[in-house]
């Protein structure tokens, strides 16, 4: 970026010293006759103002189709089965984390999530309870979804919020964008309304169908990017698959507060 603005200011000092070394020539003097119409200052205006209001309506047109094409995915998904993969920066720590594993959604509130790597655990959540078991450590923590929420930044709470992706827009600042290197996705930034600076929570959909196909979620030095890999779309999901018993032997621990 540094380089970048040194370019760009280089370049416009190279303009303006051409421009003020440039040796102005007499104009020939105009035949009499019929003056030149003079363009209206209303007319100027205009002519630097359509660029711009067109950019501006394109803009509005896109941010408009994406959150209507949000709400057709809250309305359509009913399953959703993915492998993932996540990328954890701690940057302040200097540590990184690779992670690999299947998501499983069914509509309305249920949700598995297993980590394959680096080391086995299982979510499961109804929105009312949630689990997170460790098979290795024989032990499952079980706690109320709102006492999650509560213990929980509510930022990270959204990445879990599968079929409420149109309620994300009218909970943050939405800013829609596209990049002709990468037509294929359309980038939705989300920043929260009351604290914008607090977290940003980008999302790269499809330019085809608005599905997010990738997250990147930033809270203060910390980064989580998570990509969907060959996503399964209203599968036939057996319910049995969102139910967790512990196995004999399991340790659990309860956190309600």
């Amino acid at each position: 970026m540094r380089h970048l603005t040194a370019i760009a200011a280089l370049t416009v000092m190279m303009v303006c010293t051409a421009q003020a070394g440039e040796v102005k020539k007499p104009r020939p003097s105009k035949p009499a006759g019929k003056p030149a119409a003079k363009v209206s200052k209303s007319t100027q205006t205009i002519r630097h103002e359509l660029p711009a209001a067109a950019a501006e309506s394109e803009e509005t047109n896109l941010e408009n189709a994406v959150i209507a094409g949000l709400k057709d995915w809250d309305a359509k998904l009913l399953t959703l089965r993915t492998r993932f993969t996540q990328e954890v920066d701690f940057s302040d720590a200097g540590l990184k984390q690779h992670v690999e594993g299947v998501l499983s959604y069914m509509k309305p509130d249920l949700l598995k999530i297993e980590h394959i790597k680096p080391a086995r655990q299982l979510v499961y959540t109804d929105k009312k309870e949630l689990w997170v078991y460790k098979p290795e450590d024989s032990q499952a923590v079980r706690t109320s979804w709102n006492a999650w929420k509560k213990n929980q930044s509510s930022n990270f709470s959204g990445i879990m919020d599968f079929g409420n992706y149109a309620a994300l827009t009218e909970k943050n600042n939405v800013k829609v964008s596209k990049d002709s290197a990468a037509p294929y996705y359309i980038t939705l930034i989300l920043t929260g309304k009351n604290n914008p600076g607090a977290y940003t929570l980008t999302l790269a959909l499809s330019s085809t169908d608005y599905f997010p196909a990738e997250a990147a979620l930033t809270v203060e030095n910390t980064t989580i990017r998570t990509r969907l890999e060959n996503p399964e779309k209203n599968a036939s999901l057996d319910k049995a698959l969102f139910r967790f018993v512990p196995p004999k032997g399991t340790e659990v621990l309860e956190f309600n507060n």
